[in-house]
């Protein structure tokens, strides 16, 4: 099969904004945009992670991305068309060629249905002869890991690990061009997620698929992605390639997810001032940076009113990392500092 190419945008998203209204006669106060100005193209053949805190935004982007939930304002592009203005047949053909993994296999498949029977609804969409749709249910099975005998077996039959593969398949029996998945491993062992994300890998090598991670794991997007965006309370703070992000982060905000994340050295203890800020109910809204209580960057720059007056806009490097922080530039200084003192 030809090589994606990867200088195509699949999809395009452009400032895109959700804010969830509260109900009810005791609503109160101003609502805090679940997105917030959110712009990022995901390329064809690559691995994308959007990585984040709970409440960052991460789970709605998905969700939009996917047409499960609309956006108040802003626009997703799906291979340059307008996903809001689709016609009935190109919605049609979206729907096949955009599959969403969800985060629970154990919730995702009819506990009173077959594996056969659950994965004969996508082949149905393919007007298969039977023995063409039998055939080609066997081979399925064999690209994720299980066999033939499984098919007219129940989900309670299986493993979580194997529920997943079997949720895996179920997507891939329409052929779709992009997986988003959500969360697909987090209610995995940790033995099993690694089985899970070496098939996904194999899978988007082999069938040419494009793949939106949305995880709170950065040991996860380590493994898998080829670019990573962090999102902070709405908005993306990071952008760049898994070496950018991991090994060069410029943003307070994903050097404090590093030094938080688990590690895998026994008995090795890290201890680093930042990861023990909490979010702060008062954090500032519209013109100021939303992680302004909470920086330690800015506290070691002796608390710069700039942050909470001023906005910052993602840059773009010389070397095509965005970043959304006044002061990036110092950032790595910094952190180098915080961590030896």
């Amino acid at each position: 099969m030809s090589q994606p190419d990867a200088s195509v945008a699949v999809f395009e998203v452009r400032d895109l904004v959700k804010v969830f209204r509260a109900r009810g006669r005791f609503r109160s106060g101003r609502a805090r945009p679940a997105l917030d100005g959110v712009s990022f193209e995901v390329r064809q053949g690559e691995a994308l992670g959007i990585v984040g805190e709970s409440g960052s935004g991460k789970t709605t982007l998905g969700r939009i991305l996917i047409g499960l939930d609309t956006a108040t304002s802003g626009e997703v592009l799906y291979q340059g068309e307008h996903t809001r203005a689709m016609g009935r047949a190109a919605r049609r053909a979206f729907r096949q060629r955009v599959q969403m993994v969800f985060q629970n296999p154990f919730a995702s498949l009819n506990p009173f249905r077959t594996v056969r029977s659950a994965l004969a609804d996508g082949f149905s969409r393919r007007r298969l002869s039977r023995v063409e749709r039998d055939e080609a249910m066997v081979s399925l099975m064999e690209q994720v890991g299980l066999n033939e005998s499984m098919l007219d077996r129940y989900p309670h039959e299986f493993s979580g690990g194997q529920r997943q593969r079997i949720v895996l398949a179920r997507a891939l029996t329409v052929e779709p061009g992009v997986l988003l998945a959500d969360e697909p491993v987090s209610a995995l062992d940790v033995s099993i997620q690694a089985q899970v994300l070496n098939l996904l890998n194999d899978l988007k090598a082999r069938l040419g698929l494009t793949l939106v991670f949305v995880t709170h794991d950065l040991r996860v997007v380590n493994f898998f992605c080829d670019r990573i965006a962090v999102m902070y309370m709405g908005r993306i703070v990071e952008l760049g390639t898994r070496a950018q992000i991991m090994e060069a982060s410029r943003h307070p905000y994903t050097r404090m997810l590093l030094s938080a994340a688990p590690h895998d050295v026994p008995g090795l203890e890290i201890d680093r001032p930042w990861v023990r800020n909490e979010l702060d109910a008062t954090t500032p809204l519209g013109n100021s940076c939303n992680f302004a209580s909470r920086c330690w960057a800015r506290q070691a720059l002796g608390n710069p009113d700039r942050c909470t007056t001023e906005r910052p806009q993602s840059r773009a490097g010389h070397d095509g990392q965005l970043v959304a922080c006044h002061f990036e530039a110092e950032i790595p200084a910094l952190a180098a500092a915080e961590s030896t003192s």
